[in-house]
């Protein structure tokens, strides 16, 4: 009897907002009639899924964790999936929807200064296993401490980082949408 009661105290305690807000790539948005799991893919752009409401809370939130695990491992491998969800941040590098450079990763930015740069991001593995966002910025403009003569220079050099690196990070190969798991 008292198995019992504590068992229904830990659900009451799990079916509140809290529960949703904290597991990842999962959410019910208090607009959507149904919750949301979105799985990353290599690309950047999730693949969401709505699971439809089951009658319990709970059970609808172990439904979207079975299914986010399920697809999660088959995107990404039981090993990878499992460093993705203990990463507190993003996890996979985004797509940009107006991406001023055809690789995924690199982008243009303008700093407070009013200099250009182009950044190449990526994620780095560090000595204890975990994954963390690293960059390096390629000054574009041509001036006397600048490396780069033009725009363009700076934008290769970029990418030439950005592939070198992705190489290492052993996560995803390729260009924007023929991304794939690096096995």
């Amino acid at each position: 009897m008292k198995a019992k009661r504590t068992r229904q105290a830990l659900r009451a305690k799990l079916s509140l907002p809290q529960l949703w807000e904290s597991a990842k790539y999962v959410s019910w948005p208090r607009s959507h009639a149904n919750p949301i799991v979105r799985v990353p893919s290599p690309s950047g752009r999730p693949e969401s899924k709505t699971i439809a409401r089951l009658p319990n809370g709970y059970e609808t939130f172990e439904c979207c964790i079975v299914y986010r695990d399920q697809r999660g491992v088959e995107v990404w491998g039981q090993k990878r999936w499992r460093e993705l969800l203990l990463v507190e941040a993003r996890s996979v590098a985004k797509h940009r929807q107006r991406p001023a450079c055809p690789v995924t990763g690199v982008y243009h930015y303008e700093r407070p200064s009013g200099s250009m740069a182009w950044i190449a991001a990526w994620y780095a593995l560090t000595a204890d296993g975990s994954r963390k966002k690293r960059s390096a910025q390629f000054i574009t403009y041509g001036t006397g401490i600048s490396r780069y003569a033009s725009s363009d220079d700076a934008m290769h050099a970029a990418i030439a980082t950005r592939k070198e690196e992705e190489a290492r990070w052993n996560c995803v190969l390729g260009e924007r949408d023929k991304r794939q798991v690096n096995q």
